[in-house]
């Protein structure tokens, strides 16, 4: 090979190789990133998750037990035959609850339609007292004293507190009141599902759901602020069915 042939090759190597060399790293990493792409897509897809939700001894249907995702505000109610629905991952885990049963957790991973039964819990409650042939909510008298308490720490301050004490007190109360009512305001007021699931299950119109509502804070203010979201789920669900069939 003559020098001018050995100075030709020599050349093109040095533009050849690093443009080949780069055209391995880039579909290299395109790879990569198609690779991952796809299996966040895999793992992101929610599936319809269906189930009914029973009794463990006498396996008849529970209506209105919560149902929901753990460690997510995502969840449902089952219907009036113990009957639910909702979107979930396979790696996800479903927490059953409903007062007067043991609460119950369900991973995911190979659900199919499934039959949950619920074990009896024995609960000691107070006396319930029967007013209007309704049942006080037993609740109000779960929470008795939790709500005494919050009334007694709530108080009109003194006269004779200085202004810097008052305002201290007052900031304090504020943080604490955040702290008492979150579960509400997280279920009931950011959380746009349960209000479209109300007034959807029930046929209200968004002015006739606000009606529900007011009556319900009204009447449930002493307790439902204690409640966890699925608890809380519950209770809604119970007092708007008993208001539909009022209206009836």
């Amino acid at each position: 090979m003559g020098k001018k042939a050995k100075a030709w090759l020599f050349c093109n190597l040095k533009s050849i190789v690093p443009f080949r060399l780069g055209m391995l790293i880039r579909s290299f990493l395109f790879a990569l990133v198609v690779l991952a792409s796809g299996m966040a897509l895999g793992q992101a897809q929610p599936e319809r998750m269906s189930g009914m939700v029973v009794d463990s001894a006498t396996y008849v249907p529970l209506p209105y037990v919560s149902i929901q995702v753990k460690n997510t505000s995502r969840g449902t109610i089952s219907d009036a035959k113990g009957k639910f629905t909702l979107m979930a991952q396979r790696t996800d885990t479903l927490q059953f609850f409903m007062l007067g049963y043991e609460q119950t957790e369900i991973p995911l991973y190979d659900w199919e339609t499934n039959v949950v039964p619920l074990a009896e819990r024995s609960t000691l409650l107070r006396p319930v007292v029967i007013q209007d042939t309704r049942l006080e909510n037993s609740y109000a008298l779960l929470f008795s004293e939790e709500y005494a308490a919050w009334r007694k720490s709530n108080r009109a301050l003194p006269f004779y507190y200085s202004r810097w004490k008052k305002e201290k007190i007052l900031v304090r109360r504020a943080q604490q009141e955040q702290i008492r009512t979150r579960t509400y305001v997280d279920v009931v007021i950011k959380n746009p599902d349960t209000k479209e699931g109300l007034m959807k299950k029930y046929g209200l119109t968004e002015d006739a759901y606000y009606k529900v509502l007011t009556r319900f804070n009204e009447e449930s203010h002493t307790f439902m602020y204690y409640l966890t979201a699925p608890e809380l789920l519950t209770t809604l669900h119970t007092f708007f069915e008993q208001e539909a069939e009022r209206t009836r």
